[in-house]
């Protein structure tokens, strides 16, 4: 006769095996729970009490949450928000790592539950394609949190942002692997529109210290020349859209490098326009010239 999973559970339990993925059972904590080493799962104390976080009562489907004690709380980032959020990421322990990547560097990067939650899904989404990809779990999570921030509208956080962050993070994750993710699967990154672009490289003006500091010192109001910044680069871009050919982002940052030579003495080097959005020098410094011969051909 067919043993009932709760019974099959309690068998593996005495056994010293984790029911849900076989791993070792130890103990931890004040309460001496029965803990797994690998996937985190409380399922009861060593004096008998049931508290599993396995299995409820009809033996069919895991509750997902538990209280991690003691070191278990070191090992939060991989696994316990997967815990705590089952229907987002699931139990298998590639997928377990691959949220803990996400929370651990959304936590550095400060981005709010929202976006968090998206690239949790997108994750669950890409990850069964990984070899197809030839993708690394750090690089599927990265891909997650731009696809979350692009779709979000969040343009202060590119390629750029994502990939110093995994490598202050400690992982290696290269610009390519991203870029194919993008071709191979089905979830291609959504396009900023050209105000937006033009937004996110005036507001990393504002944040560059050389720049503001440049400023001061020719006596501008820094609040008044940035919306000016702002309003003349839009216009441009506007303008320049049409010559075709060339991507939103070196249309943006062209653009506000442009208007910053309309407004008055030069504050802004093409090298500090490029590398509002992570491109190269010369990319605007080719833009310029294009769009000068466009604007006096008109």
């Amino acid at each position: 006769m067919r043993k009932t999973a709760l019974a099959e559970y309690e068998e593996l339990s005495i056994l010293g095996k984790c029911p849900e993925c076989n791993g070792r059972l130890v103990t931890s904590g004040g309460d001496e729970e029965k803990v797994c080493s690998s996937c985190g799962i409380v399922f009861g104390r060593t004096d008998g009490v049931r508290c599993s976080s396995a299995l409820p009562a009809n033996g069919t489907e895991s509750l997902g949450s538990f209280i991690m004690r003691g070191d278990l709380a070191l090992r939060a980032s991989v696994f316990g928000q997967a815990r705590l959020r089952p229907n987002i990421i699931g139990r298998d322990r590639i997928e377990l790592s691959c949220s803990g990547l996400i929370e651990r560097v959304s936590g550095r990067m400060m981005l709010p539950k929202g976006i968090v939650d998206n690239a949790l899904v997108t994750a669950r989404r890409l990850l069964p394609g990984r070899k197809v990809y030839c993708a690394t779990v750090p690089a599927i999570s990265a891909y997650a949190l731009l696809y979350a921030c692009r779709s979000a509208g969040i343009t202060h956080i590119g390629y750029r942002e994502i990939l110093s962050a995994y490598s202050d993070a400690g992982h290696r994750v290269g610009m390519a692997q991203l870029l194919r993710i993008g071709i191979e699967s089905s979830l291609s990154l959504p396009h900023s529109s050209l105000e937006d672009l033009v937004r996110a490289t005036v507001r990393r003006l504002q944040a560059n210290e050389r720049m503001i500091e440049r400023l001061n010192q020719a006596k501008f109001d820094t609040q008044a020349y940035f919306a000016k910044l702002f309003e003349l680069a839009k216009k441009i871009a506007v303008e320049s859209s049409t010559m075709g050919g060339l991507s939103p982002r070196t249309v943006a940052a062209g653009s506000v490098y442009l208007a910053s030579l309309g407004i008055g003495p030069k504050m802004v080097t093409q090298r500090e326009a490029a590398e509002t959005l992570g491109m190269a020098e010369y990319t605007i410094r080719e833009f310029c010239i294009r769009a000068r011969k466009y604007m006096e051909a008109r």
